[in-house]
């Protein structure tokens, strides 16, 4: 599975309005030009199926935007491809429309370490870390 290099922060951008796909309040898409250039400030996680970037536009609003409502000149710049050109590969890597993904498994398949209670515990604090 090919991913797409992130935009830097601090780049300037263009974005075309009629791409945008979140919604903004009428007001604000209003004020925004047809082109509108900007400075990525920040990324930002999108329901943990891609990244979204946080842009500072010239007249200070912040808005969040996706790659696919990037200008074409900025992702020839950026070398970003479409989501949907992407997505239509020549082999079957894909199941259930996920990629199929081999992850090498790093550390000790002995059994006897894997049930080791302290293993367990360790293991059991550190997934729940996050949670609590």
């Amino acid at each position: 599975m090919e991913l797409n290099q992130l935009i830097p922060i601090g780049a300037k951008i263009k974005v075309d309005k009629s791409k945008i796909e979140n919604l903004l309040p009428n007001k604000l898409l209003d004020d925004l030009p047809q082109t509108i250039n900007g400075e990525i400030i920040d990324y930002k996680m999108t329901d943990g199926m891609g990244i979204g970037y946080v842009l500072m536009t010239e007249n200070n609003l912040k808005i969040w935007i996706f790659t696919t409502e990037l200008n074409e000149q900025t992702k020839r710049e950026y070398k970003i491809d479409d989501i949907n050109k992407g997505s239509k590969q020549k082999n079957n890597n894909l199941i259930l429309g996920k990629y199929k993904v081999n992850y090498d498994i790093n550390g000790n398949r002995n059994i006897k370490k894997i049930i080791n209670p302290v293993n367990v515990i360790n293991w059991l604090i550190f997934s729940l870390k996050d949670v609590f």
